[in-house]
């Protein structure tokens, strides 16, 4: 027989344990898993060193289109990039076909005339042996193969598909000042040039959003939009009118950096776009939000928080959502932004929320559970959600912005054929 005095800090014990038992399996043991597809290995060749730490990815359709930069050699993309025979390979009607046979983008790009002097052309030359641009595959992936499709000497600083088969892809090339602007029509299986030495100013471009001949970039201090598919742009706001329109709203620290990129830019799925100031890497204890209209650049409305946005996603039918963290404990929010309303999705409650990544097919957050590493997936736009087991992100991964899971490719053997498999939800 136990002791009387004993038997009520068993009970006390045995209620704990029950109780983190239901915890456990609620909130851990039934978490779904990760599905680890069988490994494949590339069929083309990728010049190595890899630079694995810069593949990007945008939704083209049922497809997704990748990028990733190599700071290799390859003799025919140099000879492409100096108006080289390749042009002569292009296809009719200035397109190039991007397929198996990995074809040359440079070959649609003449080189500008100069007048600079011979000892002027030198020094350009020398430089640029010193700081050579790198050289930029484009991979093409359905959710069960990834194919090589295209070459390109230089460096890809943005792409991005609309829903009805545009897509922009914006690079900087040797021997072209600014940036060089291609447009697809067909998501990405071919590919034109529309302009080149445009977007002066736009050091790491972003594409914000696309809606047939007009497109939104993100450049520094400054939207850009063009309206003729990417063949003339133009301002459509900067931060300067933006920190004047409502500046009893801006923090000191806004206003008196005139070096830094204040605004992200981003566009909801009403075509909205909003400008925020004061996010993931903020310096300020508050943030801003405008609303802007995508077409005049007029400001729509201004609006002053406690605490800011780290990230910001499109997801499911180009929907808006973002994490808001308040200057409060304990106060993440995952919010639905539309318009100049925010509806509150999921409140992290003592559970800080992380990280968000969003396509058009679902939701993944990181609830900070435990390591901090801990997912949680809706397939519903944020309705329902759904534990998931820690899955670490590596360099040499991709979140494939078509659902189809975490891309991720391995070392390459004695064959030199990068392998890859998918992670799936």
């Amino acid at each position: 027989m136990l002791p009387v005095w004993i038997r009520p800090w068993l009970l006390a014990a045995l209620l704990c344990y029950c109780i983190f038992g239901v915890y456990w399996y609620l909130m851990v043991g039934y978490a779904q898993g990760w599905h680890e597809d069988e490994r494949q290995t590339l069929a083309s060749t990728l010049v190595e060193p890899m630079a694995w730490d810069s593949l990007e990815a945008t939704a083209a359709g049922d497809d997704a289109l990748i990028s990733v930069e190599s700071r290799g050699r390859d003799p025919e993309a140099e000879a492409c990039a100096s108006d080289g025979a390749c042009r002569s390979r292009c296809h009719a009607e200035g397109q190039v076909a991007a397929g198996p046979d990995r074809p040359v983008l440079n070959c649609l790009v003449s080189l500008p005339p100069t007048d600079k002097s011979e000892a002027e052309q030198r020094v350009d030359r020398l430089m640029r042996q010193r700081h050579p641009l790198g050289l930029s595959y484009l991979l093409r992936s359905d959710g069960r193969k990834v194919t090589a499709v295209a070459r390109l000497q230089g460096e890809i600083q943005a792409m991005r598909c609309g829903t009805e088969g545009r897509c922009y892809l914006l690079a900087k090339l040797p021997d072209v000042d600014d940036r060089s602007v291609f447009v697809s029509d067909d998501f990405g299986h071919h590919w034109r040039l529309a302009a080149q030495g445009v977007l002066e100013r736009a050091y790491v471009p972003r594409i914000v959003g696309i809606d047939g001949d007009r497109v939104w970039v993100d450049g520094f201090k400054r939207l850009y939009l063009s309206s003729d598919g990417g063949r003339h742009w133009r301002v459509l706001a900067d931060d300067e009118r933006l920190l004047t329109y409502r500046p009893e709203l801006m923090s000191g620290s806004l206003t008196h950096d005139k070096n830094t990129d204040h605004f992200d830019w981003y566009r909801d799925d009403t075509g909205m776009l909003h400008a925020v100031a004061g996010g993931r890497y903020q310096s300020t204890p508050d943030s801003v939000m405008l609303q802007v209209d995508a077409d005049s650049g007029e400001i729509v409305s201004a609006t002053k928080y406690d605490g800011g946005f780290s990230y910001i996603e499109n997801g499911p039918g180009g929907q808006l959502f973002g994490i808001y963290r308040s200057n409060r404990r304990e106060r993440d929010t995952l919010y639905r932004i539309r318009g100049g309303e925010l509806q509150p999705i999921r409140v992290g409650g003592h559970q800080p929320l992380r990280t968000l990544v969003a396509n058009d097919h679902w939701l993944l957050l990181d609830v900070g559970q435990n390591d901090g590493e801990h997912r949680s997936l809706s397939r519903d736009g944020g309705q329902t959600w759904q534990a998931m087991d820690t899955i670490r992100v590596r360099d040499r991964d991709v979140f494939d912005p078509t659902g189809a899971g975490l891309l991720r490719f391995g070392y390459t053997d004695r064959s030199e054929y990068f392998p890859y498999y998918w992670i799936r939800p």
